[in-house]
């Protein structure tokens, strides 16, 4: 067969332009497309720092910057901007190898990041790079963003370094319209500063410094509750260690507050908290993929572990995953969320499910006596997770059938053994409530749960006679 026999047996198997701009943007948030942005920022600050000495703050002097107008939108870093062998993969959509980094630990896997979250925030865009190598820029036209081009030469422009630092800008004046409506509401600013706060709290922990117009975002991490190592019952986290392939797991589990009072879970009822840190957290190599989770995707209402409730609001725990090979990561391609169904990650939430028995059975324990418990939180410190609690490692024991892990299972205080208690609960109007409320109380205002046990107990009494 010839050559123009072959191709006449031939169709097109690539992809559209269409697909790319207008499709694949639709799969991702536009703060989740900021937030791959800032991710290739640090993915850059771990090349420059990887050969270095252990430091507790190896990323300090790295930094990203961004600006949101209504009009535009930047991003500049100083994190050494891309090296020559990366320079081609940074603009192909699609990482043809995932093999160049070597045993550096980002999380880049699939090539689409910076180039999907360009085309969900602008027409147009230019991106320039700075690095001791090549220092180039590329320019995302409207004529070549356009579905209608099926064109996919991008021209690299060289650009005189002189005077610059060497990192990476990403810079558009012509924003979508929905883009430039977001930027100019303060509201999902503020949100943003969030999401970044906890996102890349561990990252910022070390060093790294992030700012959106102009301020400095504080680092949000999560602290856990204990008494540290001893033989006497005591607040103590749940802490598992264990490796699997290249990656190193960590998974802690317990107290960040004292326990929930039954006034407060009334008050959940009425209106829901969205703050609190209740939930199991997934950090891998150091970037936040899901925070406080409370679903069965972590163990929640499976394996003999309650569904969450916010009797359990005072329960949160923290998975650390690290490793040089980011294909073994469970992120999926949004790095905001996992696969749940890897092997790995079928380990982590087992040792989620241990953990979370623990501290749901002590809740139920103490329920309705959380005040007795007081002394017990007092007698135990804020530790944060990821550079403090090392009691696996430390004073764990080995777990049967894998010889990679170690659990520490803390010994909690229990009450003394008692007639059992039962909660009561049950819902009447608001306006019959403030009726009984001024009967009993002498005014209107007081708490429903009050009401409700002050009933009880006066019932009670004259049963009792």
């Amino acid at each position: 067969m010839d050559e123009d026999e072959a191709n006449e047996n031939s169709i097109y198997g690539g992809p559209t332009k269409r697909f790319f701009v207008s499709m694949l943007t639709r799969d991702i948030d536009l703060d989740d497309a900021i937030l791959d942005l800032i991710d290739n920022s640090v993915d850059g600050a771990i090349r420059q720092t990887h050969a270095k000495p252990f430091s507790p703050s190896p990323f300090s002097g790295f930094e990203a910057n961004l600006t949101l107008t209504e009009n535009s939108f930047e991003l500049t870093d100083n994190c050494g901007g891309i090296p020559d062998e990366f320079l081609a993969d940074a603009f192909s959509l699609g990482r043809p190898s995932i093999d160049k980094d070597g045993d550096i630990p980002t999380i880049g896997m699939y090539g689409i990041g910076m180039k999907r979250a360009v085309f969900k925030i602008a027409k147009c865009a230019e991106i320039t790079s700075i690095n001791p190598e090549v220092s180039a820029s590329v320019n995302y036209s409207r004529e070549w963003l356009s579905p209608d081009n099926m064109s996919w030469d991008l021209d690299l422009e060289p650009v005189d370094p002189m005077g610059r630092e060497n990192g990476v800008t990403i810079e558009s004046d012509d924003l979508r319209e929905e883009v430039a409506e977001m930027f100019a509401n303060d509201d999902f600013c503020n949100q943003l500063i969030d999401k970044i706060a906890t996102h890349y709290g561990y990252i910022m922990q070390r060093g790294f410094v992030i700012k959106l117009n102009g301020a400095e975002i504080e680092p949000v991490t999560l602290p856990l509750l204990s008494a540290g190592h001893g033989s006497q019952p005591a607040i103590r986290p749940f802490d598992f260690v264990s490796k699997f392939g290249d990656v190193h797991i960590n998974v802690s589990i317990g107290f960040f507050r004292s326990l929930v009072r039954e006034t407060e879970i009334d008050e959940e009822s009425e209106a829901p908290s969205t703050a609190e840190n209740a939930g199991i957290s997934v950090v891998c190599n150091d970037r936040v993929v899901l925070i406080h989770d409370r679903t069965i995707k972590t163990g929640w209402g499976d394996g003999g572990v309650p569904r969450f409730h916010p009797q359990f609001r005072a329960i949160a725990g923290l998975v650390v995953l690290q490793s040089n090979k980011a294909d073994q990561l469970p992120i999926s391609t949004t790095k905001r969320d996992l696969d749940v169904g890897s092997d790995l990650f079928l380990q982590v939430r087992q040792a989620c499910i241990e953990g979370l028995k623990i501290f749901t059975d002590f809740t139920n324990k103490w329920k309705g006596m959380e005040k007795e418990t007081d002394e017990f939180f007092k007698n135990a410190e804020k530790q944060d997770v990821r550079t403090k609690i090392r009691l696996a490692a430390d004073h764990g024991t080995a777990v049967r059938g894998n010889p990679e892990a170690k659990r520490y299972r803390p010994t909690l205080p229990m009450p003394v053994s008692k007639s059992p208690r039962r909660r009561i609960s049950f819902v009447r109007d608001l306006d019959q409530i403030e009726v009984v409320s001024e009967h009993l109380f002498g005014e209107r205002g007081e708490k429903p749960a009050m009401v409700g046990a002050e009933c009880f107990d006066r019932a009670f009494k004259e049963a009792k006679k």
